[in-house]
């Protein structure tokens, strides 16, 4: 049976466990943490499917492309380890992000790849679901969980790696020649495809994944798989992605009151008018915060 692997997402669909929040715990070395961290895995409830607890378009098309192919998923969690879909998990906060409060690095002074080798030891709900399947290993990675993983995925035997295809944005660099090599070559030509392929960076590897699944797919030799994916962009063109201006906090909560008449104060409209017209770039989740900071000192001044 085919296997895909996906990244795991910081939204999620279930209430979070409040002794599972990673920003509690104590600093120490990359194994003492796992150890406690493990700990509070083990005395917590699980208490939805692993591959319902990921919201955003990135682990849905993970899950889409699993349910198209009649495949197993399984998902790399910096929380969990690599868990089988199929495996009620509790709601938990963990990452690998800088400057997040859950960051677990900032605990352990550790890689990812570290952190990684230890949780696995930990974790309650790692499986072995690499070791069972037979078939095509897909695996839609961002470049910082296969950074985690990629120390490890070095050591699978070589026929194992033969059947791994890699979907991410950019080739790997500074990991092994056979992990590099299952790098199917799709780039920004993608979103030209039409179908529903277009989309964000964040979500570029799975929607690589699902176009492969759907449209290449046959079980075929790396190197054909690899040949597919060129000849399936030959003759598309990149979407040309418009410059936007990175500003501060400060100065986007400052337009945000500067142009909030112009839209009538309307959320969607805001964050569009900063985007298409002010040029200012904006990630979705940092605009929402901002604009609510803006919104309540608003109402507070109304009042």
């Amino acid at each position: 049976m085919t296997l895909i692997i996906s990244n795991c997402s910081k939204r999620k669909r279930a209430p979070l466990d409040p002794q599972l929040h990673a920003g509690a715990l104590a600093t120490g070395s990359a194994a003492a943490v796992a150890i406690a961290w493990g700990e509070r895995l083990r005395v917590a409830h699980p208490t939805t499917l692993a591959k319902d607890l990921y919201a955003g378009r990135a682990f849905h098309e993970a899950t889409f492309t699993a349910n198209t192919l009649g495949a197993r998923l399984a998902i790399v969690s910096a929380g969990l380890g690599l868990v089988d879909g199929a495996v009620s998990v509790p709601c938990y906060s963990l990452t690998t992000a800088r400057r997040d409060q859950d960051d677990i690095l900032a605990k352990t002074g550790s890689s990812a790849s570290e952190w990684w080798a230890s949780l696995q030891m930990q974790s309650p709900f790692h499986t072995t679901s690499v070791d069972e399947e037979e078939g095509l290993i897909l695996a839609a990675l961002s470049s910082s969980y296969i950074a985690m993983v990629a120390d490890e995925w070095a050591q699978w035997p070589a026929e194992r790696k033969a059947r791994l295809r890699l979907f991410t944005k950019e080739e790997p660099q500074g990991v092994a020649d056979d992990l590099r090599k299952a790098w199917m070559p799709y780039d920004d030509r993608l979103d030209s495809i039409g179908n529903g392929h277009a989309g964000t960076q964040s979500d570029f590897a799975q929607r690589a994944l699902r176009h492969f699944a759907t449209t290449i797919f046959d079980n075929g030799a790396l190197e054909q798989d690899r040949a597919d994916v060129q000849r399936s962009l030959q003759g598309l063109k990149a979407r040309e992605v418009p410059t936007r201006t990175r500003s501060t906090d400060d100065e986007i909560q400052a337009l945000i009151v500067a142009e909030w008449d112009a839209v009538d104060g309307r959320s969607g409209a805001m964050l569009r008018r900063l985007r298409d017209t002010l040029g200012v770039a904006c990630e979705q989740s940092r605009f929402k915060r901002l604009f609510g900071l803006v919104a309540a000192e608003a109402k507070g001044n109304a009042q």
